[in-house]
């Protein structure tokens, strides 16, 4: 008998201890670009991968070649001369969060969390910090979403001859060299 009880109990558990994945078709991260001091423009990428394990290890990836600025030669200028995704093909956020913090959420409850994390973008690797809300949604589903921008600088990043080669190419007088990242991710177990 506790054979049984003890088969059921791990059944019941294992779904709570399971990864949970990314899913690409309902989530966002988003950027906001300045030009000519106030010209600012909305930009994303539309190919992420990502998890978070039963240990509450958090990856997610960035295919930097999937940039959409709706112009298809700024497209083109970001990957090649800004990202430079013939060598630098993808960013990456790494973090970790106490898995129990979601696995207590019941559908529709909210909390939220502090993270600090490394992002790893054009080869160079920075911590940051950040807050977000978690929201466990039905359907074993968990949406995290930014409760501020992160701001990604430039020159921490070595992207600042990226940005100028931008500048000169679209003649453009300034590109401001900080940039707000906002995200909203969707999980699925």
């Amino acid at each position: 008998m506790r054979i049984i009880a003890l088969i059921m109990g791990l059944l019941f558990t294992l779904p709570s201890l399971a990864n949970w994945q990314l899913s690409n078709e309902k989530s966002q991260f988003n950027f906001v670009t300045t030009k000519k001091a106030d010209a600012t423009e909305i930009h994303k990428f539309t190919q992420l991968k990502g998890d978070i394990s039963a240990k509450g290890e958090v990856k997610l990836k960035i295919d930097l070649t999937s940039v959409e600025t709706n112009i298809p030669i700024r497209n083109e200028r970001m990957q090649k001369f800004l990202f430079e995704t013939d060598l630098f093909p993808q960013a990456t956020f790494t973090t970790s969060i106490d898995h129990q913090t979601i696995e207590k959420l019941s559908a529709g409850e909210t909390t939220q969390v502090d993270l600090t994390g490394e992002i790893n973008l054009h080869g160079i690797t920075q911590a940051i910090s950040t807050r977000v809300q978690a929201t466990k949604l039905a359907g074993n589903e968990l949406l995290v979403t930014s409760l501020k921008p992160v701001i990604i600088q430039a020159k921490a990043f070595k992207l600042v001859a990226g940005v100028e080669k931008l500048k000169t190419l679209a003649i453009l007088p300034s590109i401001n060299h900080s940039v707000p990242v906002t995200f909203s991710l969707v999980f699925t177990q």
